[in-house]
Parts: structure tokens; C-alpha cells; sequence
């Protein structure tokens, strides 16, 4: 009877992070590496490639949301040109937060990354979506706009909340980093 007690007590303490397993809901996931949680996009729309990802540490410090454009590689052309401007499109309408998104540069010529004061304004703004997120980068050098990456939202607003949960933070009360 003793060793009853003894595992109903053990289900109700909290799992380590090392414990904490992947979280899956619609096409995005939450998960815990270290003191790191990520919540990322399973895979873009037909036509379109990438990633999406949130990254929060512990009480939600050093947020983080980023584009990655994943069929780059180092022997191609870089993707976009450091004065490119970012057009983030929920259900169809820009919305103002491209503006704070960039070329990260050199290190990482295929990703796109936010000004962190901004992230839990994009959550909120994908938390809200309802059909998709785009992100598409305005060529300067060739005039034309491309779509890079068509993400669903299905399934964000729990991934991000088991995020919350697993790093102890609240999305619409990030701290200054």
C-alpha cells in the first residue's frame, strides 16, 4: 500500500527537463532541450519550404522567432540581400510586424529573424490565425516579392502553451531580454 502512495506522490511532481517529451498538436510541436523550449511548424504548405520556430528560455527569457529557409546550401546564392524587407501575411493581410523581421547575415544567410521585443506580438498574431501564415521576402534587386514559406496555425496555440507550461513563462507577458 506504501508504494501506492509512493507513485500517486511521484505523478504529481512536475517532470524534469529531462523527462519533458516532444508535445505534438496539428502541424507544430513544442519541446524542452535544456533551458531552451521550441515550439516549430511540422512542415510548410505544397510549394513553398522552411520553417517556422519559437525559442523561449526558462521564464521566458531571450525570445526568439526565426524563418529558416531550409533547401539552402553553401553553394548556392544566398536566398535574400541584406536589404531585402520581410512581408509576414496572416489569412491574407500584411501585417506590420515584417518590418521587424531581418537577414540575419553571414552566419546563417537562409534564416530571417525578429527584433525579440516583438515575439509575443507574433504569436499572438499566429496564435490568431486562422488559415495561414506566409512569409515572403520583397527582392529589391529583382522587383518582385516571394513567397518563401506557407504555414498552417493549426495546432500553435497548444504547442506554445505546453512551451509555456515546460519553461515556465506566459506568451502574452514575455519579460525584457
Amino acid at each position: 500500500m506504501k508504494f501506492r502512495a509512493f507513485v500517486s506522490v511521484l505523478a504529481l511532481l512536475p517532470a524534469t527537463s529531462v523527462a519533458a517529451a516532444p508535445f505534438s498538436s496539428g502541424d507544430w510541436e513544442a519541446a524542452r532541450i535544456g533551458g531552451t523550449c521550441v515550439v516549430y511548424n511540422n512542415a510548410p504548405a505544397r510549394d513553398t519550404s522552411g520553417s517556422l520556430q519559437f525559442s523561449f528560455d526558462v521564464k521566458g527569457y531571450n525570445a526568439d522567432f526565426t524563418y529558416e529557409y531550409a533547401p539552402y546550401t553553401e553553394n548556392e546564392e544566398d536566398p535574400w540581400a541584406e536589404t531585402d524587407l520581410v512581408e509576414i501575411t496572416i489569412d491574407g493581410e500584411d501585417i506590420w510586424l515584417g518590418e521587424e523581421m531581418f537577414p540575419v547575415g553571414m552566419q546563417a544567410p537562409n534564416k530571417l529573424s525578429m527584433t525579440s521585443g516583438f515575439v509575443k506580438d507574433i504569436a499572438a498574431a499566429v496564435a490568431n490565425a486562422e488559415t495561414n501564415v506566409d512569409i515572403s521576402v520583397e527582392r529589391e534587386s529583382l522587383g518582385e516579392t516571394w513567397l518563401y514559406g506557407r504555414f498552417s496555425p493549426a495546432g500553435f496555440s497548444e504547442s506554445l502553451a505546453k512551451a509555456a507550461e515546460m519553461c515556465d513563462f506566459d506568451p502574452e507577458n514575455l519579460p525584457e531580454s
